[in-house]
């Protein structure tokens, strides 16, 4: 079987967007050094520099994103990427700054392109005009309501409320929630899940509980610090994803709290990183790889 860009990435320690740009011939942005190494290590596992016009699939995601989850996101990848070969078709990875974003820095080049994966992103404008176009455009952990544009969803919603049942049926009432950036349609979804659960499983409903993180693992260690310093003493936190409850452990753990001992908490994703600490994390498993597959699917 074909080596992918993600062990290529593995094994000569750069970015999966290198990768991609390596083998698409992507001017200007890798060194030639680099380039000939994962040529070479390409070539060696029969992996040929893409000159098939019409057999190219695009991955385009938001680059803070990707940086924020990238063990969640190359789970995804590695499904979509094995259904790519499985179908003989290539992959191609863009990565886009939000906040600086020009079309000329995501390398579509037409007619190679015969689809285009979206992952959690910000610029619908883009994904319009290419549906206008009539390219075949797939959302993947995003979705727009009033578009005719296939999605490949989990149930936010459904995977907070099963958290916050869990909990509740162990007895507690004062759970925290350290919410996503809400730009993100799976982040609303998840904080409508809690917003939901209080009202449900009647767990305390107070503003100092709810603590809302943009970013990195750092930040949850701040925001797991706001909450505790309101004097709540919250028995249990849910968290958006897997790095924010990390970073929510660390805080708990400087404070001399054991998990789960004094406090519990859960995470949502399940990545590699929640089962290999100790104690496990407790979390929401999400069917990454899979979601990925169906994306190509689709």
């Amino acid at each position: 079987m074909p080596i992918t860009m993600q062990e290529i990435a593995q094994e000569l320690n750069v970015s999966v967007s290198t990768v991609s740009r390596a083998l698409s011939g992507h001017p200007g942005k890798v060194s030639e050094g680099t380039k000939k190494a994962i040529l070479d290590l390409a070539g060696k596992h029969g992996v040929q520099r893409r000159k098939i016009v019409g057999k190219n699939v695009a991955f385009v995601i938001d680059r803070e994103l990707f940086n924020v989850g990238s063990s969640f996101y190359n789970s995804v990848i590695s499904g979509i990427e094995a259904e790519l070969i499985k179908n003989r078709y290539y992959f191609q990875f863009n990565s886009v700054d939000r906040k600086n974003f020009d079309m000329k820095s995501i390398n579509l080049n037409f007619p190679d392109i015969v689809g285009v994966i979206f992952v959690g992103f910000y610029h619908d404008d883009l994904v319009l005009e290419l549906k206008n176009k009539g390219i075949p455009i797939v959302l993947l952990d995003y979705h727009l309501p009033t578009e005719d544009i296939d999605s490949v969803l989990i149930d936010n919603t459904d995977g907070i409320l099963k958290a916050c049942r869990y909990l509740a049926e162990l007895g507690h009432t004062r759970v925290a929630y350290i919410s996503g950036d809400r730009v993100q349609s799976s982040a609303e979804e998840r904080l409508f899940g809690f917003r939901r659960a209080k009202e449900l499983f009647g767990l305390l409903d107070d503003p100092a509980l709810l603590g809302e993180c943009n970013g990195r693992i750092d930040q949850a260690h701040k925001v797991m610090n706001k909450i505790m310093d309101s004097g709540i003493n919250p028995t249990a936190v849910v968290t958006h994803n897997d790095v924010f409850a990390l970073g929510a452990m660390d805080a708990l753990k400087q404070r001399g709290l054991s998990v789960p001992a004094d406090i519990s908490v859960i995470g949502f994703d399940d990545i590699t990183l929640a089962r290999e600490i100790v104690p496990a994390l407790t979390t929401v498993r999400v069917p990454k790889h899979m979601m990925g597959v169906m994306a190509v699917r689709r």
